[in-house]
């Protein structure tokens, strides 16, 4: 019981320690789309008030969303609420940026003169 206490204990402080995201990087909003397939996609969404969502598109429908929650940034990690489960956290490897050319990354295509992030290696562009 008290590993439980200790475990529950630490992760309640980890979890809080995290800034929300719109006090660190306000270019963080949009929504941001990365294609694993030509109809396969994953799709980021942060709204202006720092809530969003995500969801999952297959074969060009949306399969499966998530619930609104807020977003946090703890040491460039994007994570989905306080407590980021599996999934759920991204490690920031471009902040939002144009680009003056067009990039072609598999099936992620950025338009030239677009927005688009780097999480986790993969290229998200802005929609």
């Amino acid at each position: 019981m008290n590993k439980f206490l200790y475990f529950a204990f630490t992760f309640l402080i980890i979890g809080c320690s995290k800034t929300p995201l719109l006090e660190s990087s306000e270019a963080m909003v949009g929504t941001w789309i990365h294609y694993t397939a030509e109809n396969d996609a994953h799709r980021i969404i942060i709204n202006e008030d720092g809530t969003g969502s995500m969801e999952w598109i297959a074969n060009g429908e949306v399969s499966r969303a998530t619930k609104v929650r807020e977003w946090y940034l703890d040491d460039n990690i994007l994570a989905f609420g306080k407590a980021a489960f599996n999934g759920e956290s991204y490690e920031i490897d471009k902040y939002p940026t144009f680009t003056w050319d067009e990039i072609i990354n598999y099936y992620d295509t950025i338009q030239e003169s677009s927005r688009y992030i780097i999480l986790d290696d993969y290229y998200y562009a802005e929609e």
